[in-house]
This record gives structure tokens, sequence and C-alpha cells, in this order.
């Protein structure tokens, strides 16, 4: 296949690295520079190499049989207005990142460029991968990547058009295991949110790894979290229990207990967070329920502060 994969961060490069042996992949970036040198370090120490790919081609866009979307939540409009004008009205659209409620925005976007059959679809992964050393003011192939953990990826349609293309799960399974499509997207979507609503703002504020909130200190906190997400789950049709959330993310702290969560990192390098779009967006279905969800709500504003003093200095 014909890939563009938009955004290289460490998991839209994770992604480029394992497509790129059987297919053909280029990066789209914010940058003008025509290919990426990645240093990747795989799980399977074999597969490991330095790799270049192709960036920034507006015809390999034009031509692609798929797009990729990696970025963070909040540049994901950005992302979608800068390929538009080479995009094929008939080529399917990915969108994987952290977080929810950019659907209904990539729709509406769509629409209003008389692109309302655009096949769009999410996905959402575990796969965990780590740019040592990188920071916001490098380009994106001065650090090393590392594929420091495997897990499970969805991906499921957001539209009728999207529906028809099931077949991509088995090409994002052939390059990264486990990948499975689902029939309602939003539902590993909405567990993946929960799971990120309980450590992505705890170890952003503390400035720790995912193991530390095993310690009894964050045990409190972490019930409050998942008794509220619950809640909202519930309102929302997404029938699940506190303990059941607890124990998911009980689970993926000690499987991921030496990583460093992406809002850790974020706030680490005085990044802006996708807090509006974990925390914020549970705040805002909360609402929507005219449900009290105090705890997350703390959360939420206390990263907005970390932001905002960021952005002050």
């Amino acid at each position: 296949m014909k890939i563009t994969l938009v955004g290289a961060g460490a998991i839209g490069q994770l992604w480029g690295c394992q497509l790129e042996p059987n297919h053909s992949v280029q990066f789209w970036t914010r940058r003008s520079e025509p290919f990426l040198d990645i240093d990747y370090t795989a799980l399977e120490p074999a597969c490991s190499r330095r790799i270049r790919i192709d960036a920034n081609n507006p015809n390999a866009l034009s031509q692609a049989d798929m797009v990729l979307i990696t970025v963070k939540a909040f540049q994901v409009e950005a992302a979608l207005d800068s390929i538009l004008p080479h995009l094929s009205p008939t080529t399917p659209v990915i969108i994987m990142h952290n977080g929810m409620g950019t659907h209904s925005l990539v729709l509406r976007r769509l629409v209003e460029e008389n692109r309302p059959q655009q096949p769009v679809l999410y996905a959402t992964t575990s796969q965990a991968a780590f740019r040592p050393g990188h920071s916001q003011e490098q380009s994106q192939g001065d650090s090393p990547l590392q594929h420091t953990g495997r897990g499970q990826s969805w991906i499921g349609a957001v539209n009728d058009a999207g529906k028809c293309h099931a077949e991509l799960a088995a090409v994002l399974d052939n390059a990264l295991a486990p990948c499975q499509w689902h029939d309602d997207i939003f539902v590993p979507l909405w567990q993946k949110l929960a799971i990120n609503c309980a450590i992505n703002p705890l170890t952003a504020m503390h400035q720790c790894r995912n193991g530390e909130l095993a310690a009894p200190q964050f045990s409190g906190a972490l019930d409050s979290i998942c008794q509220e997400v619950a809640a909202v789950m519930n309102a929302e049709g997404y029938p699940t229990s506190a303990n059941t959330l607890r124990q998911q993310v009980e689970n993926v702290i000690l499987a991921t207990a030496a990583n460093y969560s992406s809002m850790n990192r974020d706030i680490h390098h005085h990044r802006p967070t996708e807090i509006d779009y974990i925390t914020g967006y549970l705040v805002r279905r909360a609402q929507a329920h005219q449900l009290a969800v105090p705890t997350n709500l703390g959360l939420w504003q206390h990263i907005k502060r970390l932001e905002q003093h960021d952005h002050d200095q």
C-alpha cells in the first residue's frame, strides 16, 4: 500500500518503522524536510535499524491508499487542513490520538469541504514508544526511537464510508500486532480514556513513572477517579463498574511500571498536553449528564494551571 503518516512523534514514527518493510511509506510533517532518518530500537533486537523514510511529498499524499494521523488531539484540525488540498476523497483517513472529542470536528470539517463520503476511522493503541531526550526544539529525526512496550490496538469507523475498510485492521495488525477491528470504536476509546484519566494527570502532577502510582498514597485518588469515570460511561451508554475500571488501571500501572505517561513528558518538556481531550472531555460529558466529577475536575484544573505556568515563563 501507499501510506502517508501525518505527524512524526514517537507513535507516528513507531508505526512508520513497522509499516515501512512491506509498504510505500512517507511522513507528512510541519517541516519541509524531504525525508526522516530514524534510529529505531525495536523490541526484537534483530529488527533494530537506521531507516530513511520519505517525507512531505504532495504527490505521494494524493496517491495514498491510507492516511494515518498520529498528532496530538489539539493538532488534529490543523493536520487535517494541511492534507485536504492533496487528499483523494476516497482515501481512508485513520486518526489515532490519546483522548476523545475530535471526531465531531473532523466530520464537520469534511462536510464543510464537500467531502461527506471521505472514509473516516479512529484507532487507539497501547503500543508504547519513547524518544529519549526529545524536546520541542529538536527536529523530528534528531533523537533515537525506542519501542518500549507491546499492547492492543483497535480500529473502527466513525462514518458509513469508513465501515467499508475493515481490511485496514489486518494491515495494521501485520505491522504491529495485535490490532483488531471493532464495530463500535467508542468502546475501546472509552476504555482507554478511563485509564488515561487515572494515570496521565497524576503522573504529570507528581512527575513520576506509572509504577509509582501503585503506592498507597495514590489509592484514594485512583478510586475516586474510577468511580466518577464509571458513572459517566454508564450515562453515555457504555456500561461498566468502578471496580472493573480500577482493576484495569491497576493492571496497566503494573504492566507499564517503568514508563512515563505522555502527559508526564509533555509537562516535563513544557509542552501543551492533551488534558482537554482526556479529563476535560470526561468533565464535559459529565456536565452534559448533570453528573458531579469533583476529583477529575480538580485534576483537569491543576494540569491547566501547570500549562499556564509554562506558557507564562
